[in-house]
């Protein structure tokens, strides 16, 4: 994982590490300023790369870019969901399914500590369970819950909320919240004439 490259390219709000690299792919879809990142084997493929989720010698075909919008999908319904209090039950059994075929890879220090591996994904499949124990590690350390997906309708970037109250709703006050509260002004202002 190259934690400078995941920041560089998220910008504000970033997550700590390692919950950047969820943040970083669930934030891989189309939006109103960014182009889809994983449009096909080859794209998704240098772009895992270029940000340190995957290694160079990661091989990416068709049913492997599908197994990782599956797993996009379902990470983005469960990211929502921080800040919705909705469970997808449908995404969550997908996911479900997922972390059973996919085990979590570990790392053991000389000092017998035990950890998530970070390094880049050498296949899909090393990637997908990955990304699934940066989630869990997320959850036991208290993390998760602060990631979640921007409010505005065009734009649903996945967002880290550093505030103290957890109250975040946007991934940017000046764009997207200004946005957002400037339309419900302009509803309100015209529903009432």
């Amino acid at each position: 994982m190259n934690v400078d490259a995941l920041s560089e390219w998220i910008g504000e709000k970033a997550a700590p590490e390692p919950l950047i690299a969820v943040q970083a792919f669930a934030d891989s879809h189309e939006s109103e300023d960014e182009a889809e990142k994983l449009p096909d084997p080859a794209t998704a493929r240098q772009w895992l790369v270029s940000i340190g989720l995957a290694a160079p010698t990661i091989e990416l075909e068709d049913a492997g870019l599908a197994e990782l919008l599956e797993l996009r999908r379902c990470l983005r319904a469960l990211i929502d969901a921080n800040a919705t209090g909705e469970q997808d039950e449908a995404a969550n059994a997908k996911l479900a399914a997922a972390a059973a075929a996919h085990p979590v890879p570990v790392r053991i220090a000389a000092d017998g500590g035990v950890a998530i591996d970070l390094d880049p994904a050498g296949s899909v499949d090393a990637l997908i369970a990955q990304l699934i124990g940066v989630v869990l590690r997320a959850q036991i350390d208290g993390t998760w819950g602060r990631l979640k997906i921007c409010a505005a309708d065009t734009c649903r970037w996945a967002f880290y909320d550093s505030s103290k109250n957890r109250g975040g709703h946007w991934c940017s006050m000046e764009l997207c919240g200004n946005r957002e509260k400037n339309r419900a002004y302009r509803s309100r202002r015209s529903a009432a004439k």
